[in-house]
C-alpha cells in the first residue's frame, strides 16, 4: 500500500477545536478549599467519553488504512494475542489510539478517552503532582504500603522496609508525577500503579487497565518479570454517589499507555468491559488495586457501588458450554458537537475515501515522476515539540524530530539550495499554544 494521507492524532482535524476544549480542561479543575479537605478534581468534564467513528459502511481495505493511521496497531496486536483484550465476542471491540511516548502517556491516554485530546498543557499532570504534594495524603500513603506489602517483591523476597525505607519511596512516588522535564531521556518520568488510582479520585472515575501480567523482552517476546499495572482502580476517597460509573479503560504495553475506546459500530454486542481475563485453568478476576484489608473483605459490594455490572453468558471459553461472566458497562460516546473531534475526524477520512475510490492504484501508489498532491497528511502534525533547542514549535510526521521550517533549514545546509516550486505549509509549523 502507499502512503496513507490520514493524521495520525484526532487534534490535527480540527485545530481551532482542539485548542479550546484544552482551555477549557483548566477551568474545570477544583481545588480543595482550606476547610473541605476534598483533593483536585474535575467538576464536570470527567463524564465525557469518546467514541470511535463507526467503520462498517467502509471496505475492509479501506478500514486497515484508517485503522493504520490512528490506532495502535502494536498495542492492539499484543493484547490481543495474549488474550487480554477483545476475547469476548459478546462485547463490542476496544481499539487504542496512538498516544504519545513522553513519559506523560498516563495522562495523555485518560484525556484522549475523555476529551479526544492529550494533556498537552499538563493540566491533569499538574493537578496529579499537586494532590500528592499539597494535600493529605496519608490514606494513599497507607494503601500504597499495603499493596506493596503484598506484592510478590515482598512476599517472595522477605524484603522489609524501616519507616526511613518507606518515607524514601514515597517520596520518588511524589516526584515521579513532576510536570518539570525529567532528565531519563524521556520528556517526563513515566507513572506507576499509585499515580493511577490518585488520578482515578481526581476524575471521580473509575479506571480498568487491559495489561498483560507479565513485562515481556521486546526481542524475544519472553517474560522476565510480573507486571502489576492491569486491573481495577475505584475512586475510593469519594462516596459512589458523587462518582461516574462508566469506567475509563486504559491499554498498557511495552510500558505505554493509550486509551481503548469503543468503535460507534452498531451490532448485537454489548458496550461493556468483563472483569475477568481467560486464565490457565479458568477464568481470573481482574484485581481491584490499593483496597485496605478491610477493604478486601467488601471487594464484591465496592465494585456494584462504583461500576454499573451486568452479567454476561459467554459461549464456548471453557468446559462449560455457557459461562456467567460479570463485566462493566461502558458510556456511549457523548462529547457534544462542538468537542467531539472524532466527527471532525470523519469528515477528512470521508474525504480521503472518496479519492481512495477514485483512483486507488495512483492515489496510494508511491509517486515517482511527481510530487503527491496536497493532502491533510501534510497537516500531521504531532503534539511533541521541535527537537532545535529554544525552537518552540511542533514536529509534523514528515519532518520529525524538527518542526517544518527547521526541517528546510537543516536540508538547505545538507544539500545545495535549488528553486523551489509548490506549496510552502505554514501549518506545520504552529506556535506554542498548539
Amino acid at each position: 500500500m502507499g502512503q496513507n494521507f490520514l493524521p495520525k492524532f484526532l487534534f490535527v482535524s480540527n485545530l481551532l477545536k482542539a485548542v479550546k476544549i484544552r482551555e477549557r480542561v483548566p477551568n474545570d479543575v477544583v481545588k480543595p478549599s482550606a476547610s473541605g479537605g476534598l483533593i483536585h478534581h474535575l467538576r464536570s468534564m470527567h463524564r465525557y467519553t469518546l467514541e470511535m467513528i463507526r467503520m462498517s459502511q467502509f471496505p475492509q481495505a479501506f478500514r486497515e488504512v484508517i485503522q493504520a493511521a490512528i490506532l495502535d496497531r502494536a498495542m492492539q496486536s499484543s493484547l490481543e494475542q495474549e488474550k487480554r483484550l477483545n476475547w469476548c465476542r459478546e462485547v463490542k471491540k476496544l481499539v487504542p489510539l496512538r498516544t504519545n511516548g513522553d513519559g506523560n502517556c498516563l495522562l495523555h491516554a485518560a484525556s484522549q478517552y475523555l476529551l479526544g485530546v492529550q494533556d498537552t498543557d499538563l493540566v491533569l499532570r499538574k493537578a496529579l503532582y499537586a494532590v500528592l504534594k499539597e494535600t493529605d495524603t496519608s490514606n494513599f500513603r497507607m494503601r500504597f504500603q499495603t499493596e506493596l506489602l503484598h506484592s510478590q517483591e515482598f512476599t517472595q523476597t522477605g524484603l522489609r522496609y524501616s519507616t526511613l525505607n518507606w518515607e524514601e519511596e514515597w517520596v520518588k512516588i511524589v516526584e515521579m508525577a513532576s510536570p518539570v522535564s525529567s532528565s531519563n531521556g524521556l520528556q517526563f518520568d513515566s507513572l506507576e500503579d499509585i499515580h493511577i488510582f490518585v488520578l482515578s479520585n481526581i476524575l471521580r472515575r473509575p479506571i480498568i487497565v487491559i495489561a498483560d501480567q507479565v513485562l515481556r523482552s521486546m526481542k524475544s517476546g519472553s517474560s522476565f518479570s510480573p507486571l502489576n499495572v492491569g486491573g481495577i482502580y475505584l475512586p475510593l476517597h469519594w462516596p459512589p454517589g458523587e462518582c461516574y460509573k462508566y469506567p475509563i479503560v486504559l491499554g498498557y504495553d511495552s510500558q505505554h499507555f493509550a486509551p481503548l475506546i469503543t468503535i460507534k459500530d452498531s451490532g448485537p454486542e454489548i458496550r461493556a468491559v468483563p472483569l475477568i481475563n481467560p486464565g490457565r485453568g479458568g477464568f481470573e478476576d481482574l484485581q481491584v488495586h490499593f483496597l485496605t484489608e478491610k477493604e478486601q473483605q467488601q471487594k464484591e459490594k465496592l465494585l456494584k457501588d462504583y461500576l454499573m455490572l451486568i452479567e454476561i453468558p459467554v459461549i464456548g471459553l471453557s468446559y462449560d458450554p455457557t459461562q456467567i461472566i460479570t463485566a462493566a458497562r461502558l458510556d456511549e460516546g457523548n462529547l457534544p458537537e462542538d468537542m467531539n473531534l472524532m466527527e471532525d475526524y470523519l469528515q477528512l477520512v470521508n474525504h480521503e475515501y472518496k479519492r481512495w475510490q477514485e483512483d486507488k492504484d495512483s492515489l496510494w501508489a508511491p509517486q515517482s515522476q511527481r510530487p503527491p498532491p496536497f493532502s491533510v497528511s501534510q497537516l500531521s502534525l504531532i503534539e511533541i515539540r521541535c527537537a532545535t533547542p529554544r525552537c518552540t514549535f511542533y514536529v509534523s510526521v514528515d519532518t520529525q524530530p524538527h518542526c517544518h521550517e527547521c526541517f528546510e533549514k537543516r536540508q538547505a545546509v545538507e544539500i545545495s539550495p535549488l528553486p523551489t516550486a509548490g506549496l510552502q505549509l505554514a501549518s506545520t509549523h504552529l506556535p506554542e499554544s498548539f
